[in-house]
């Protein structure tokens, strides 16, 4: 009996890791400035405090300056600083970069609404070392960075070249901005970059939006060694579904999660403006050999969407993003949290702050909490503002 008792207890500890609920808000953070802003991305240094890349409004235009700043554990601001530039800027992601700086990806929509993709480094003060601009017009509002151990910089930007179709380049870049290399990533169709990801074997992850024509676009993801050789490429497909990806990350066992949306047409024989979608919130994931080991399309009562994820060190997935419409009005960021094998094991809806409120980045912090920030750039009219939410420790969740 007692060994049947032992044995009973060992099976519940096995199994009670994989048991996770989303924890309560341990703090949150709201500005109360009349400027509109947003947050786009997070990070979290060595000594526990959060460095958080945004964008706010100037007072004389509707055109926004880069933002940084700097919290503590607690939420207290410890660091503060805007960046000014012509044009609208855009953040998209913010990285360290040894262990004296940081690397800040951002977008420039000039005054002829183009965008122009631009890389900056700083120090750990906030002061810019140097900011480089890429030499052609951006296809699409979107660019990306990545650094590894070895001090290389690798910057993902989309570009329509000259036939028109858009094309990926990866720069490899040294630390003072110097393109070591070009790496070209392109098709017999059009092909967007979205997402770029050093793995833990040290080779590089792109997650890109693939447009075949006459066919709805599906997800390509792509790993190449350090030398700008593609190992291999994996699609990702949904039967009658236009897929978007958002987000790239990578698992304890080196395996890749893109995250994304998958939208469905009502009526696709009407005219694009007239067409009806829905969408549900796309991750998939994919072994270290380029085989997809399951996608899965997670939805509610409405529309959602995917734009962020990240991975606990147990390899349970917290994927982030917005519930947009919803039957039961319950719309705003949403968070879910996903085993190994994809199932949901837990979600949440949180209070709705402005139209079309989401999850801009979420990243799993060292207490073995999480915390997101959002909305992230929403090209809109109506005033944004910038939210932080750190969660308390997930109880259970790493055994």
């Amino acid at each position: 009996m007692k060994a049947l008792t032992l044995h009973l207890l060992t099976i519940f500890f096995c199994v009670l890791p994989a048991v996770s609920q989303i924890p309560d808000v341990a703090w949150e953070k709201h500005f109360v400035i009349d400027n509109s802003h947003y947050f786009s991305d997070v990070v979290e240094l060595k000594d526990g405090s959060y460095l958080i890349a945004g964008a706010i409004e100037r007072p004389d235009s509707f055109d926004s300056d880069i933002w940084l700043l700097m919290f503590n554990s607690n939420g207290d601001t410890l660091k503060s600083k805007i960046f000014s530039n012509p044009g609208n800027d855009i953040p998209m992601r913010i990285v360290c970069y040894n262990e004296d700086g940081y690397l800040l990806s951002y977008i420039n929509l000039t005054e002829e609404k183009a965008y122009s993709s631009r890389l900056m480094a700083l120090d750990t003060g906030f002061g810019v070392r140097w900011n480089k601009t890429a030499e052609k017009i951006s296809a699409i509002n979107r660019t990306d960075v990545a650094a590894d151990d070895d001090g290389n910089i690798w910057w993902l930007n989309t570009y329509a070249e000259t036939n028109g179709k858009s094309e990926i380049t990866i720069n490899k870049l040294d630390k003072d901005g110097n393109i070591l290399n070009d790496f070209g990533i392109s098709d017999k169709h059009p092909v967007e970059g979205y997402a770029i990801k050093v793995l833990p074997d040290k080779t590089i992850g792109v997650s890109c939006r693939f447009l075949a024509a006459g066919e709805l676009a599906s997800v390509q993801a792509i790993r190449m060694g350090n030398d700008g050789k593609i190992i291999w490429k994996s699609s990702v497909t949904s039967p009658g579904r236009n897929l978007t990806p958002q987000c790239l990350c990578c698992s304890p066992d080196n395996t890749m999660l893109v995250g994304g949306w998958a939208g469905l047409c009502y009526n696709p024989d009407a005219p694009a403006e007239e067409q009806i979608w829905d969408y549900d919130f796309l991750l998939s994931k994919i072994d270290d050999k380029g085989k997809v080991i399951w996608t899965q399309n997670y939805n509610r009562e409405g529309s959602e969407k995917g734009t962020a994820i990240a991975v606990t060190p147990n390899g349970t997935i917290l994927a982030a993003g917005k519930c947009e419409t919803s039957f039961t009005g319950s719309i705003g960021p949403w968070l879910l949290l996903v085993d190994v094998n994809g199932k949901m094991i837990g979600e949440k809806v949180f209070k709705l702050r402005l139209l079309n409120d989401q999850v801009a980045r979420i990243i799993y912090t060292s207490d073995g909490g999480m915390l997101m920030v959002g909305p992230g750039y929403i090209n809109t009219e109506n005033r944004l503002s910038g939210w932080v939410k750190k969660l308390n420790p997930m109880l259970r969740a790493e055994g």
